[in-house]
């Protein structure tokens, strides 16, 4: 009554071989198209980190301009423009990571890769992107206790600007989480390369 089994000509349409081919299948299909709307997701989401990373080099560089006239100059003393300086470059350190990843910019030993087959230099791609992985998910869990810290307890620098930390730590949060999606997003690449050798 509530269970009606499909004919056998309707079963051998999503046969190839002695496997059934998942993209034919209509329940697997779904599963496909999500996992493709986010790669696509993380890739627009990366551009965007590079975007912010580069802004907030281009904001360091003038305000490191600006603190060389000020104290050097007009002999002015210096409160915020170095704290200022260093949050912007954490941040365009750890949210700007996801851009980097997304561009195959970071540091690779090509030198092993050409006494490999591309079947094994996938599975060593795969490997390491989940070594990765792991170290991003610790760090993600990592920032988000000093975050959650610093936000309820109300930490500061410490200095006479004195900005509140989390903002700061927030960056490694939000770096830490880009980071992951990232590799959550390389990883489902790479396994379906995999598939196809």
């Amino acid at each position: 009554f509530f269970f009606t089994q499909k004919p056998a000509y309707e079963i051998s349409a999503c046969l190839v071989g002695s496997e059934m081919c998942i993209r034919d299948s209509p329940c697997l299909a779904g599963v496909f198209f999500m996992a493709d709307k986010f790669i696509r997701f993380t890739e627009k989401i990366a551009k965007l980190c590079g975007i912010f990373a580069a802004g907030c080099l281009l904001l360091s560089i003038v305000l490191i301009t600006e603190l060389v006239f000020e104290r050097y100059i007009f002999r002015n003393a210096i409160t915020w423009q170095t704290e200022l300086v260093t949050m912007l470059l954490v941040a365009s350190t750890f949210i700007g990571s996801a851009y980097v990843l997304s561009e195959k910019g970071h540091v690779n030993m090509e030198y092993l890769y050409s006494f490999m087959s591309e079947k094994n230099i996938t599975k060593l791609k795969i490997f390491t992107d989940s070594l990765c992985l792991i170290f991003f998910l610790i760090l993600f869990y990592v920032s988000f206790e000093i975050t959650a810290e610093a936000f309820i307890k109300n930490h500061n620098t410490g200095t006479i600007w004195g900005p509140p930390l989390w903002i700061p730590y927030s960056s490694m949060l939000i770096g830490a989480t880009l980071m992951t999606m990232s590799y959550i997003a390389e990883l489902i690449k790479l396994i379906r390369k995999l598939k196809e050798f």
